[in-house]
Parts: structure tokens; C-alpha cells; sequence
């Protein structure tokens, strides 16, 4: 039986099915060599093949016994662990890989002239397609060749037209503002996916060893990104995308360095250490590697996929070329300097000029840093004869107040004091308005508001009660 028929596929249901409705007594192994039927099941509408492959699944399923175990959210504990077995064996090959290419450069003493593809890529949103699984929607991307020898060389780079689906545009929006700033859907850019897999892989086949391109380096925060961007590529070019295989640049750049510093020190750093360092970018701020695009938008350059493939050539210079005897290349090795030689040495002999002419001890002919004199800066900013008559001529003479006088025309305070007024009342007396009010007209009388326990209507006479003053300290 062929291994098409072999299991519990779709196909293998649809014949049992075909043979059902066709009253034929042929056998699975010549149901599948018979064209009719095959046919027939590639006429099939995905729909109609949803229905075999269901039962395919249920049968499987079935076959197994019992249902697999799962997490709290819903994954398969088997198919997690099968992935960090595969995981696991990626990272081995990729060290293995790395370690033996940089063992080989040092054995021939060609490690200078080794070269790696570094890639980078920019996005406008994620979204999630599955259980940590993302797709992301590519905004540019850049790849280069780099070597120690030769700096970042053949930068292949572009900014992509991507259609954004439908609920996503304030994603892609945000993402833009916040970083690159590449506008959405932008007529310019490329979308011809096939066309860019071919200039891609033709800048590999340059690099090829065997039958295999060479692996693609970027580092762990863009991995995913880069992983998403080459399924589009070879779907679009109807490829494999076990083609390609993403390494970490932060191993590449451990392995270099390691490598590179062997026969000067022998201090040889761990992989998390290599992240660390290689994650500080001491390059953000160097302009004029990016593209033409970012170079006519301001606050951009650091995020331009061409200016970060740059930048990570000129860090993995910085740490290696010294331990390796290459000379530094202004633009190969690491940024081009802002001013040239001649410029850098005027200004400095201006500035040690400008030293030496200091003297502390001799005030009068003391010199500031940018060349006056304090002499000079009090000459210059003392009034001359003409502006101080000026001055004293428009002045207003000062009116002076006297206060004592002032205070004689308003009446004194003896004369207030001698307002006749009413006497004050007699301590421990009633006031005159609460000898007016007569207790009967209180609203909260017993009448109103009979106690509790007694009938209602029935009015208390409220025992009236002579207030006696105090004679003395505790007597009534």
C-alpha cells in the first residue's frame, strides 16, 4: 500500500466513501491508482475536503486512546515539549555552527576575511495567529554582507507598500509615529514579494557553501520579525522556507570577540555578556548611514533598517579589529568623523592658544575662554559721560511722604472710644429675647409628642421649673 493510502488521511475516507457510492469491489492500493477517482477528489471544494480531513483528525484521535494533556490555556503538554526538544536541538546546531566557522577562520587565519548576512527588520504591527505564534506586517527591512576585513558591504535595502487589513490601520499608525515613521500603504514602496526573494537570494548564492544558503544573523529582539518577513517571501515565490535559517547575532558577536581576543588576553566573555554589550548600541546616534528616505525625516535615522545593519558592523569592529591588528577605516570600520584632520588639529591648537594665554595672578590682563578681556567687558559695558547726564536729566525727583502727617487729619482713637453705647448685661441673666418667648408655644411639647406609653391626645402639664442662681461654689 502507498504511503498516500498508507494511514489515516483524508484521501484514505474519501475512497472508502467513493467505493461506497460507486459500488466498486476494487481494493484502497487500486482505488488510489484509479484516475477517476482521483479525479474526482481533486475537483473537491475545500469545503467538501474539510469533511475528510475532519474525520481524518477524529479518527487519529480515536486511535490514540486518549486525548493528550493540556495547559490551563488550551496547549498540548506534547506538542510543548516537542518544541522545546526542537528549540533545543536548533540552538546546539546554531553554537555548533558558529564555534566551528570561527575555530576554522582562526585555523587559517582568515577570520578577518569571513563573511556573515545580517538582516533587519522594521514592522508595522503584530498580530497573533496562534499559542505565542505572530505575524508581522513588514514595513522595510535591510540585508548586508559584513565582514571584519571589509565592513558592511552590498546592502540590499527596502521600504515595503504592505496592505493593512481591516481594524489594523491604528496599529500600523502608532507603530510609524513611535518609530520609523514610514507612512502606511505607501505608493512608493515595494510589494512584489517574489521579486524581492529573488534579489535576496541572489545576494546569498554569492555567499553559498554547498547546496545551502548561508544562515541569516539578527538579533533576538527582530528574530521573529525577520522569521515572519521570509514566509511571506517564500510563499510569494512558491519556496521552501527551510531555505533559510535565522541565527542569533548576539552568539556571532561572543564567538568574534572570544576568538579575536585569544592571543592577546585569553578573557573569553559568556553569551550574556555578549548580549549585554552588543545591546547597548554606543552607535544610536550616528547619522548619515541610513536610507534617503529617513534622511529627509527628522528623529528617524536610528530606526532605519540600513542604519542598524550598519551600526551592528561598526560595534563588532569596535570589539574585535583592535585584537586582530586591522587598521579602523573611517566608513568601513566605524563612523565617519564629523571634522576632518586639519579641522580637529586648528581646534585644538586654538584651544590650547586660548590656555596659555590664562594668568590668574594678573587680573587686569586676565583672558576668559573665548577670548576677552575683563578690561575690555568693563570697558564695554560702562555708561559713557553723555548717557549719565541723560540719565540724571530724565530721572524724576523723589517724592518723599510723611506718614505722621497723614495720620493727624484722621480722628484718633479717643474720640471713637467716647461713643456712647448700650451697657453690657449682667453675667448669669437671661438676654431680653428670651424673656419675650413664652414656654407654651414650644413646638416639641409633650402634646405633640407624647411619650412612649401613654395615649395619644392626652396632653402633660410641663412642671415649670424656677431657675436659681448659684450663691456660691456648689450651693443653690
Amino acid at each position: 500500500m502507498s504511503k498516500r493510502v498508507k494511514g489515516n488521511n483524508a484521501f484514505y475516507f474519501f475512497m472508502l466513501d467513493w467505493r461506497k457510492r460507486n459500488k466498486c469491489q476494487k481494493n484502497l492500493k487500486e482505488l488510489a491508482a484509479d484516475p477517476a477517482c482521483s479525479e474526482e477528489w481533486q475537483n473537491l471544494t475545500p469545503q467538501q475536503k474539510g469533511y475528510y480531513q475532519a474525520k481524518a483528525s477524529e479518527s487519529k484521535v480515536a486511535s490514540q486512546g486518549i486525548r493528550d494533556k493540556k495547559t490551563g490555556i488550551g496547549e498540548s503538554i506534547k506538542e510543548l515539549e516537542a518544541n522545546d526538544k526542537r528549540e533545543q536541538e536548533f540552538q546546539e546546531n546554531m553554537h555548533q555552527y558558529i564555534n566551528s566557522v570561527v575555530a576554522m577562520g582562526m585555523q587559517h587565519k582568515n577570520l578577518s576575511k569571513l563573511k556573515f548576512i545580517l538582516i533587519h527588520v522594521n514592522w508595522f504591527f503584530r498580530r497573533e495567529t496562534g499559542i505565542n505564534q505572530y505575524e508581522f506586517f513588514p514595513a522595510e527591512f535591510a540585508v548586508a554582507e559584513f565582514s571584519l576585513e571589509d565592513g558592511v558591504q552590498n546592502v540590499y535595502h527596502e521600504i515595503l507598500n504592505v496592505k493593512i487589513p481591516l481594524g489594523w490601520r491604528r496599529d500600523a499608525l502608532e507603530t510609524s509615529q513611535q518609530t520609523h515613521q514610514i507612512p502606511i500603504e505607501l505608493a512608493e514602496g515595494q510589494s512584489d514579494f517574489s521579486l524581492m526573494y529573488d534579489k535576496l537570494t541572489q545576494l546569498l548564492i554569492r555567499n553559498k557553501t554547498g547546496n545551502k544558503f548561508p544562515p541569516l544573523f539578527t538579533t533576538k529582539d527582530v528574530t521573529l520579525a525577520v522569521e515572519s518577513f521570509l514566509i511571506k517571501m517564500t510563499d510569494a515565490a512558491k519556496a521552501s522556507i527551510e531555505e533559510f535559517s535565522v541565527y542569533s547575532l548576539e552568539a556571532l558577536f561572543g564567538a568574534l570577540r572570544n576568538a579575536a581576543a585569544q592571543n592577546v588576553n585569553n578573557c573569553s566573555i559568556p553569551l550574556v555578556v555578549a548580549e549585554n554589550e552588543f545591546g547597548k548600541d554606543v552607535f544610536f546616534s550616528i547619522c548619515g548611514i541610513e536610507c534617503d528616505f529617513h534622511k529627509i525625516i527628522d528623529g528617524t535615522a536610528q530606526y532605519c533598517s540600513q542604519s542598524v545593519v550598519t551600526r551592528w558592523g561598526y560595534t563588532i569592529c569596535d570589539y574585535c579589529c583592535e585584537y586582530l591588528g586591522i587598521e579602523m577605516i573611517e566608513g568601513v570600520h566605524c563612523p565617519v568623523s564629523s571634522l576632518s584632520a586639519s579641522d580637529q588639529n586648528t581646534v585644538d591648537e586654538n584651544i590650547s592658544s586660548r590656555f596659555k594665554n590664562l594668568n590668574i595672578g594678573n587680573q587686569k590682563n586676565f583672558v576668559e575662554i573665548n577670548g576677552v578681556s575683563t578690561e575690555h567687558r568693563r570697558k564695554v559695558s560702562e555708561r559713557t559721560y553723555k548717557e549719565e547726564q541723560r540719565r540724571r536729566n530724565e530721572s524724576k525727583p523723589i517724592e518723599i511722604i510723611d506718614h505722621s502727617k497723614l495720620n493727624a487729619t484722621k480722628p484718633s482713637t479717643s474720640s471713637i472710644a467716647n461713643v456712647p453705647s448700650r451697657p453690657l448685661r449682667l453675667p448669669k441673666t437671661k438676654s431680653y429675647t428670651s424673656e419675650d418667648v413664652n414656654e407654651s408655644s414650644d413646638l416639641l411639647s409633650d402634646a405633640n409628642f407624647p411619650p412612649l406609653g401613654r395615649g395619644r391626645g392626652i396632653t402633660q402639664k410641663k412642671k415649670s421649673t424656677n431657675t436659681k442662681l448659684t450663691l456660691g461654689r456648689g450651693f443653690l
